[in-house]
């Protein structure tokens, strides 16, 4: 089994978020404990308002079943916790902070994850994927190089051929790198639900020259890896020379 680190906090907190909001129960492994305890994630603090102890994001989760796990947690200086998005395993470490009492969420106060690994679908399981999930994709040019610097760009629309990347002024570098028929190897992409990782050839660099994105560039990326050739849905974002206005 492969698997994904995403260690970027704005990325994880989406994540949460989506636990947060499908209601999905998460499974707790405590250390030297055969029994499996599950929760839920009640809500996502990222300030730290809750916690007196000390001002960090958090998790606020519901108290554990079986009834055991509520002193076994307290008592460790971290626990395992793994949960599903859609048939894509995720896992992550945090440490117990303390107890809420605050109305309505009873339950306990945890670290917020400092990274999340998801487990790294087989290329042939990525063919379920519609382009209109991808998120943002990292690239990462070189190697041991000065050129191995990695850019995250956001997706801003796609077709049934693969995505449309947008290159604002702080990534304006990766002009220079990269041309129209370059093949991009591991592309990391962040869909609506899971993490992989995809090979990709440029179809094309367009200046946009209208619109909230003017003066920043559309990245062509084809990537039959996550179309697959698949008929897109209707919730498509337009054609993959376009751009959103």
């Amino acid at each position: 089994m492969a698997w994904l680190t995403l260690d970027d906090n704005r990325k994880i907190r989406w994540v949460i978020d989506q636990v947060i909001s499908q209601r999905i129960e998460i499974r707790i492994w405590v250390q030297g404990e055969k029994t499996l305890f599950t929760s839920k994630i009640i809500e996502s603090n990222h300030g730290g308002i809750s916690s007196k102890i000390e001002r960090r994001p958090e998790l606020i989760i519901e108290k554990l079943f079986p009834e055991k796990g509520n002193s076994l947690i307290r008592s460790l200086p971290e626990v395992a916790v793994e949960f599903f998005i859609n048939q894509n395993l995720c896992r992550c470490t945090v440490e117990c902070i303390g107890l809420s009492s605050t109305p309505p969420h009873f339950g306990f106060i945890m670290s917020f994850p400092e990274s999340l690994e998801i487990e790294e679908k087989r290329r042939e399981e990525r063919l379920t994927y519609e382009t209109s999930e991808f998120i943002s994709a990292e690239l990462r040019l070189g190697k041991k190089s000065k050129r191995d610097k990695p850019y995250e760009l956001n997706v801003l629309n796609s077709s049934k051929h693969g995505l449309g990347l947008i290159i604002t002024r702080k990534d304006v570098d990766l002009l220079r790198i990269v041309q129209k028929g370059d093949r991009l190897d591991d592309i990391t992409f962040l869909t609506s639900w899971s993490m992989i990782k995809a090979n990709g050839t440029v179809s094309h660099i367009t200046k946009i020259e209208d619109g909230k994105h003017k003066g920043c560039y559309l990245l062509g990326i084809d990537s039959r890896e996550i179309t697959g050739g698949k008929k897109t849905g209707s919730g498509l974002h337009g054609a993959f020379g376009s751009h959103r206005s």
